[in-house]
């Protein structure tokens, strides 16, 4: 639960860089396309890959203990595939822009926007309902079968940074902490 805490404070600065971006490009700017595309190449292959299946075994170790409401279960759950989808969707738009395609500004903003809310809903969700359930449901065992089955995957940016990889999102990391 402590590594699920931190992914979600990390994924909340990651949001909120990409909703700067979206304001700009609300105003008429030309963003750091190249950041916004790290930014979503990172939601898409930490969020996606470790930090959803993650919470899956979590979640499925509680509806097959019986945990009631299970909704509050299965609802993220299936989220977790759709939150995937607007990730690809927005980041195929941008993929767009950067090849010149004829794309409506306004549906841009509104697929990012769409990136962004339902990100942030989802994150609410399950810390105000889901987690806590887990911190009261789950034994040692059942967290030691779940860290045993998780992915065990280093976080890219936070962790241990490939800023080879994530360059653009690196440095303007790097440059929020630096007074």
């Amino acid at each position: 639960m402590t590594r699920l805490g931190q992914d979600h404070a990390r994924l909340r600065r990651v949001l909120d860089l990409l909703e700067e971006l979206l304001d700009r490009f609300h105003e008429g700017d030309e963003p750091d396309y190249e950041l916004m595309d790290e930014l979503l190449e990172y939601m898409d292959s930490y969020a996606d890959i470790v930090h959803h299946p993650t919470e899956d075994l979590i979640f499925q170790r509680l509806i097959d203990k019986g945990v009631e409401p299970s909704e509050v279960f299965t609802i993220p759950m299936r989220q977790h595939a759709g939150l995937s989808q607007l990730t690809k969707d927005f980041r195929q738009s941008l993929l767009g822009i950067l090849s010149e395609e004829v794309l409506l500004r306004e549906d841009v903003e509104a697929a990012g926007r769409a990136l962004v809310g339902n990100q942030r809903g989802h994150l609410i969700q399950e810390e105000r309902e889901a987690f806590p359930l887990a911190l009261e449901h789950l034994t040692e065992a059942d967290w030691a079968e779940i860290e045993a089955a998780a992915p065990a995957v280093e976080d890219p940016v936070f962790g241990a940074p490939d800023p080879q990889r994530f360059k653009a999102l690196y440095r303007q990391l790097v440059e929020q902490v630096q007074p």
